[in-house]
């Protein structure tokens, strides 16, 4: 068997509970879907990057944290997790020891990424930029030819934008153009899948390991494979069951009629260009804070663009 030397993976938001219109038994989902990635590890002798969001909330329930600890620490490989936004309390990275993935990392069940590491016997730097820490260049890997260099990071990075005039959008391919010291970098929080190459340099955006919306129903959780010798990556799909057994289908009709409602509210709005810039902003607090799936969101804000 090929000798791989990291397996790199994203967003698993470990839960307690059930999202919204799953009818399955989510909590036995979600640890079968780890113990895949467990078991590829330990099949493949590298350890576990990921990158950021190993929790859904920054606090876990007690059984919980007892469940995955004796999981992680039973596991022969390191785990080594980047602090994402769902792990910190407040979304602040100060009050790491007060969450879950604090205390995984007390009690040696996982490695926490804090800060600059030289992995697997000397192949590669490693440089964590957790959630609010802005990726730049590390002096130290600048004309190093000695190791491979990888940056984990935990920020939105797109292969495109959704749509025309999105604001805080991070091209894949300008963050390796911009940050060229780095051979490998690993990126969280977009729950999509894919991979990006430019001039030898390699980005893997490796998505969530669940579906917890309806919005992922086509979604196909996946991990992926890094060997350093050669920057070569290989994917792997994570099994999972298909969408009828899944999600409670007829909740997207539902979700389908409210998208057409607010599409037509839209479309009445569209006469007047000065407001309807006004309107963007304040329907955008209005999703956000209403919760909206992203894919409506998108949809209502390409509606608006096409009519510029």
């Amino acid at each position: 068997m090929k000798k791989y030397d990291l397996l790199l993976t994203a967003d698993w938001h470990i839960r307690s509970d059930a999202p919204e219109n799953r009818i399955d038994d989510f909590l036995n989902e979600q640890e079968r879907k780890i113990d895949f990635i467990l078991d590829m590890s330990n099949n493949y002798y590298c350890p576990i990057l990921i990158a950021g969001d190993i929790g859904d909330k920054s606090k876990w329930e007690n059984w919980l944290l007892e469940k995955y600890i004796k999981k992680f620490k039973a596991h022969s490989q390191n785990i080594l997790v980047l602090p994402g936004q769902h792990d910190l309390p407040n979304h602040r990275l100060g009050k790491l020891s007060e969450s879950g993935l604090g205390v995984l990392a007390a009690s040696k069940a996982i490695i926490e990424l804090t800060r600059l590491n030289l992995l697997g016997g000397g192949i590669s730097w490693l440089s964590p930029f957790p959630f609010g820490k802005e990726l730049c260049l590390i002096d130290v890997l600048k004309n190093n030819n000695q190791y491979k260099s990888i940056a984990i990071i935990h920020q939105l990075v797109s292969q495109s934008k959704l749509w025309e005039g999105q604001q805080n959008f991070t091209s894949a391919k300008s963050l390796l153009k911009k940050f060229f010291c780095y051979d490998l970098i690993v990126s969280g929080d977009n729950h999509q899948s894919f991979i990006k190459r430019y001039k030898g340099q390699l980005l893997v955006n490796p998505g969530s390991i669940m579906r917890s919306t309806i919005a992922q129903i086509n979604h196909k959780p996946k991990v992926y494979l890094w060997k350093a010798e050669d920057n070569e990556i290989k994917e792997i799909e994570i099994p999972i069951r298909p969408p009828e057994k899944v999600f409670d289908l007829s909740a997207i009709k539902k979700q389908d009629k409210r998208e057409e409602r607010m599409l037509a509210f839209v479309e009445s709005l569209k006469s007047d260009c000065e407001f309807k810039m006004s309107f963007k902003n304040n329907l955008n607090k209005f999703l956000n804070k209403n919760k909206i799936d992203q894919a409506i969101k998108d949809k209502i804000f390409i509606a608006l663009e096409k009519e510029r």
